[in-house]
């Protein structure tokens, strides 16, 4: 399948989107929220609604810690609640799925070894640190593969065997550069405001 763009480009703009996005307050904050989600649920539906069903526990969870452990005015019709709290849980939560849909987005654009191609090159400053970027890819591929693997119920998952890993070397083009530029004005955007 070919991509138009550097899976790194996609990945960096996936990111700014998501901190310019939950960097807001109150309804610009729910505003980026509806919006998000809404594109998400159009463009990448099946991803949305899986990730949405595999964080419902942390996500009830949120809502009952900043809820009902907040102190603040208590609510009469929810006992043991307090305002304060349902209000922070409502930001907490529409940050939190803002980013599920962020991330729905990214993988319905990105196939696995293009996720994982972006990822290492993003991580190509880690050089200077004398880290190997080709390593951290190989395993973060191989686990997106065992994961998957065994959520399949694939039986060869149990068997070692000896896998070739053959990452994608795309070069940067020009709406690479644009991306970039959309990017860093999304961060400084989020930054000045």
């Amino acid at each position: 399948m070919n991509h138009p763009h550097h899976p790194a480009s996609r990945l960096l703009l996936g990111l700014s989107v998501l901190l310019a996005a939950s960097s807001r307050n109150g309804m610009e904050l729910l505003l980026d929220f509806l919006l998000l989600a809404v594109v998400a649920l159009v463009a990448a539906r099946s991803h949305f609604w899986l990730l949405l069903r595999r964080s419902r526990w942390l996500l009830l969870a949120m809502l009952l810690m900043f809820g009902w452990l907040t102190p603040g005015t208590p609510l009469p019709g929810l006992p043991g609640a307090s305002r304060e709290g349902l209000l922070l849980a409502a930001e907490n939560l529409e940050r939190f799925l803002l980013a599920l849909a962020v991330v729905a987005l990214i993988l319905k654009v990105l196939p696995p070894v293009q996720l994982v191609a972006g990822i290492r090159s993003l991580l190509a400053p880690l050089a200077l640190l004398s880290i190997s970027r080709d390593q951290i890819a190989v395993r973060l591929a191989l686990t997106m593969q065992e994961v998957e693997s065994s959520r399949n119920g694939d039986p060869k998952a149990r068997e070692p065997e000896v896998r070739v890993l053959s990452l994608p070397t795309p070069s940067a083009g020009a709406t690479d550069y644009v991306l970039g530029l959309l990017s860093a004005g999304l961060l400084l955007a989020a930054w000045l405001t």
